[in-house]
């Protein structure tokens, strides 16, 4: 009889973990899956870091509409590695129903390009600008405006600031590339002389060598192209090798690593952004991010709530997937208002709605640089 009454009790607790565990998948499987790919530890982290706060703060804007039910956000880390950034997405879409993935870089959105159309995954990176994502499938699409015309901005600054002889520091990656390129393109074009392109690797610290070669060129201005973890040590041995030139920098200035490792040595730097936008959802987003976290709004944060209210707003209207997602996007024919701006796509899913602005760091922060006539 005891015999009995355990089989009965063990067949009781198989039957109720499996109505859990099926509960639980169904629960992923009935959403809209969002995977968050983004370097959570490492050398980049900080975007990582940004880019939850992003997300976390578009979930509290949305904590009182039934659409978050509907959404369920996957944080893995990717560490900014293109090995690792697969393994993520493949791990992740042998569990669930991925819907939409968001990576970071250039190189990362461009090594998923493949496996988002082979499994009609959005690809939806907040932060990418690379030209090259121009022809990365029907199912990606930026929030921010791609590089050329960062570019374009920074061969402006370069002339006007009376500079004709510029080298380059850049990133040895899509992204690095391909504005070093634009960049050499259009102030050719204006006129200006390029003496030095110089590239180094992902985390290379010690930039000595590259950075002799340009000084050795002897240019009057200094562009720098790479990510937090090697312009912060590019910085201080900028400094020890007494390179006394206008630095001028990508986007990646506007990382706030920058700001709390080295700002005594990024001071007077001139760097392109996508333009802060003034308007109600910016202004709505700063304020929640500044309660949230105790600091100014950051606007790589912003690009990634706006990923997110893209989706919710896509899921609003009915998509359930990845490929209703995508259809629903380009159905948004007079874009959408976000906290970054309007976003608005052509049909490569490159955004036409934004354009860049110059800003130049002071003190623990930048702020708009107006050129002196």
């Amino acid at each position: 009889m005891s015999s009995k009454k355990n089989c009965i009790f063990l067949l009781i607790v198989i039957i109720i973990t499996s109505i859990s565990f099926l509960s639980c998948n169904n629960d992923k499987t009935s959403k809209v899956n969002i995977l968050v790919a983004a370097p959570f530890t490492g050398e980049a982290a900080s975007y990582g870091k940004f880019l939850k706060e992003g997300v976390e703060i578009a979930l509290l804007e949305m904590k009182n509409d039934p659409v978050l039910k509907k959404i369920n956000i996957i944080y893995r880390d990717s560490k900014l590695s293109l090995t690792e950034i697969v393994n993520v997405f493949q791990q992740e879409l042998a569990l669930n129903p991925i819907s939409v993935v968001m990576p970071v870089s250039t190189a990362e959105a461009l090594t998923l390009a493949p496996l988002c159309n082979n499994n009609q995954v959005v690809l939806l990176p907040p932060l990418a600008d690379g030209d090259q994502l121009t022809k990365a499938g029907p199912y990606f699409f930026r929030i921010s405006p791609s590089s050329s015309f960062q570019g374009i901005e920074l061969a402006k600054a370069v002339i006007q600031g009376n500079h004709k002889n510029a080298a380059v520091l850049y990133l040895n990656d899509a992204w690095g590339k391909g504005l070093a390129e634009q960049f050499k393109n259009s102030y050719t074009n204006m006129g200006g002389n390029v003496v030095a392109m110089e590239s180094c690797n992902p985390n290379q610290t010690n930039l000595r060598v590259q950075l002799k070669k340009i000084k050795d060129s002897r240019p009057e201005a200094l562009l720098i192209i790479v990510h937090p973890a090697e312009t912060i040590p590019a910085l201080k041995q900028i400094i020890e090798l007494g390179l006394k030139v206008q630095l001028y920098g990508g986007d990646t200035f506007s990382n706030k690593a920058i700001y709390t490792e080295a700002a005594d040595l990024a001071q007077g730097v001139i760097f392109a952004l996508p333009a802060q936008p003034t308007n109600e959802e910016f202004i709505k987003f700063s304020s929640l991010y500044k309660d949230e976290y105790g600091t100014d709004a950051d606007i790589n944060a912003a690009a990634a709530r706006d990923a997110i209210m893209l989706v919710a707003q896509a899921v609003k209207e009915g998509a359930t997937n990845g490929e209703s997602i995508k259809n629903k996007f380009k159905q948004f024919i007079n874009g959408f208002r976000g906290a970054t701006g309007l976003i608005k796509w052509d049909a490569n899913g490159d955004v036409i709605s934004k354009e860049y602005c110059l800003y130049v760091i002071e003190g623990n922060n930048y702020k708009i640089f107006t050129i002196k006539r």
